[in-house]
């Protein structure tokens, strides 16, 4: 998108879009040196990204045609709704954004900022839930007393004394918050059975009147959380992932302060839009690395004293979302990011070997569900991701030795996280389901007198349940067989797609629920040719039918079970849970 000079002034133009309109004007060049392979130039930048995926991205297509992550689940761990309060926050608020995990005792921490229905405004509290298997979630509760604390880039500080910390910013006003407002910080324990300890000052703010009389971390009677608190403060990293590293005072990277750059440093007049939302992962050669929104990066050799210049890597496409980097268990590394300047979608991942250098873009959460209830700066799509940095974990997740996980907001509307498997590689046939599993419309997958059964259930008016199958090869004619059985009262239909290599989506088999009898397993066979482009389907006794491909490839790759379709309720009154429709599918045959 690249807005004319009036455009970018236009409060009619929504903020964001001014925003980024502004950015892509100077950079949108960067998408044409998104090439085949890294150039020769582009050997010297700390992050190189190899492969043709980038500029192959086409945003017309499901996941933009990119390849999925084999295996992803993505759950949803809280909804959105105003008309449905006491089953979502209690409140009904609708804005749900700046999010982060954190592993402690066995179980998973997801923290995240709540308000009404805006971006940094009041009333604003801070959320969390956990979980033991990243799959079930508890209610939301709030991390700190509202009224007390504001949204933060980072919630969780495992110290090195094993104790482990919740931090937000200090609330000094009711006022509308920018990231240049948060420079005090609050602090409490979360202790080993769960709970929370006392609220403290950790870092007080300029006026001591606005501290709301809550005591100073120094003066709690527990020396080692005191010594927690004082590990935190002389972590220069942890504290630098905050906004331009105003919780560093003086003691901030150089490169925030623009008098320190070059004269002849083009970027300068886009001064501003460094400095956000940083993230920070240990490369294979030792080095700290620093990743950005609008994909800046830099390196330190010293743990953050010193950094090297701010340079934006020519394949690293990146804009105002965040962009997540981490060593995963396998002795890797994983970059996870939206490769767009301009859209925060698709959700994408590409690994390697060193830190450095990337490839095999795969998509980890293609989907975008309207935007139900509208919004101060509110864009739709998987954005602001963070994965289990360094400093929040206890290394109690036993499931981190099998797969990435990674948190994020959907259209900053709902919060979800993801479980990408390891090794990230393309995976077979043979690999769990990729799943997209609302909380409203849960995916499982469970054994019934030892047979696999895959449940998609759906009560959701504006999202579906959805599972797909990633064939090892694509191919050019399939016969595939499976068992159906619909539970009573189901009022959703039944979408079965074949997809090409793209996700374009090659045939479409639609079964209404009424279509099937109630609680009794139906055979269902599907017949696919590539060279004809026809589909056959028999449902049961009845006779089989033929259609055309609704759109021609050279090869089928994937097979999808979905419940229903989407569409944004036309009142907020009706965004609340309908009376499930409930699908099993077992005995799942696919052949050449």
């Amino acid at each position: 998108m690249i807005l004319k000079r009036d455009e970018q002034c236009n409060p009619s133009v929504p903020k964001h879009q001014r925003r980024i309109g502004r950015y892509v004007n100077c950079v949108w060049v960067l998408l044409a040196l998104a090439t085949l392979d890294a150039t020769p130039s582009a050997a010297a930048d700390p992050i190189v990204i190899n492969g043709p995926q980038q500029a192959s991205i086409d945003q017309k297509l499901p996941a933009g045609g990119l390849p999925l992550s084999p295996g992803v689940a993505n759950i949803q761990v809280f909804r959105a709704s105003r008309a449905a309060a006491n089953e979502t926050d209690g409140k009904g608020w609708t804005y749900h954004h700046h999010v982060d995990l954190a592993a402690w005792k066995g179980r998973l921490y997801f923290a995240w900022n709540s308000t009404e229905k805006d971006e940094d405004v009041w009333p604003s509290r801070e959320l969390f839930a956990t979980s033991t298997d990243g799959f079930n979630w508890s209610p939301p509760s709030e991390l700190f007393p509202m009224g007390v604390s504001t949204g933060s880039r980072m919630y969780f500080f495992c110290a090195p004394n094993g104790r482990m910390l919740a931090i937000a910013g200090l609330r000094t006003s009711n006022d509308q918050m920018t990231e240049r407002k948060k420079g005090a910080v609050v602090v409490r324990e979360i202790l080993s059975d769960h709970t929370l300890g006392p609220v403290h000052v950790l870092r007080p703010p300029a006026n001591p009147d606005q501290a709301k009389k809550l005591p100073r971390y120094q003066d709690a009677a527990d020396a080692a959380f005191v010594e927690a608190c004082n590990q935190l403060l002389v972590n220069k990293p942890f504290l630098e992932q905050a906004d331009y590293g105003y919780l560093l005072g003086d003691r901030r990277m150089k490169w925030h302060d623009v008098n320190t750059w070059p004269a002849d440093e083009p970027s300068q007049g886009e001064f501003e839009r460094f400095g956000k939302a940083m993230s920070f992962y240990h490369r294979k050669d030792g080095a700290l690395l620093a990743v950005m929104k609008w994909g800046w990066v830099l390196v330190s050799r010293d743990e953050g004293e010193t950094w090297s210049a701010p340079v934006r890597p020519k394949t690293f496409v990146s804009g105002m979302a965040k962009a997540w980097g981490q060593r995963t268990a396998d002795d890797r590394f994983a970059l996870v990011y939206n490769p767009d300047l301009l859209n925060r979608f698709p959700l994408v991942v590409v690994s390697g070997d060193d830190g450095i250098t990337f490839n095999n873009m795969r998509v980890v959460h293609g989907d975008v569900p309207p935007i139900r209830y509208p919004g101060l700066y509110k864009a739709p799509g998987p954005q602001y991701v963070r994965g289990i940095s360094e400093w929040s974990s206890d290394g109690s997740w036993t499931d981190a030795a099998k797969a990435l996980w990674v948190c994020y907001s959907v259209n900053k509307e709902d919060i979800w996280v993801s479980r990408v498997p390891l090794p990230l590689e393309d995976g077979d046939d043979n690999k769990s389901w990729n799943t997209y599993s609302p909380r409203w419309a849960p995916i499982s997958v469970k054994s019934v007198g030892g047979v696999a059964v895959l449940q998609l259930e759906d009560r959701d008016p504006a999202d579906w349940a959805r599972a797909t199958k990633l064939f090892a090869t694509p191919m050019t004619a399939l016969d595939i067989s499976f068992d159906v059985r619909v539970a009573q009262g189901a009022t959703e239909t039944l979408h079965i797609e074949l997809t090409g290599p793209r996700f374009a989506r090659t045939a479409l088999v639609s079964i209404k629920a009424a279509d099937l009898a109630a609680d009794q397993w139906v055979k269902i066979r599907l017949q696919a040719n590539c060279a004809n482009r026809k589909v056959t389907t028999k449902v049961g006794d009845s006779a089989a039918m033929t259609a055309t491909f609704a759109e021609p490839v050279d090869a089928i790759a994937s097979l999808t079970f979905r419940t229903g379709d989407r569409a944004a309720p036309a009142s907020p009154e009706q965004d609340r849970p309908t009376p499930a429709s409930r699908y099993e599918v077992r005995n799942l045959v696919v052949r050449p």
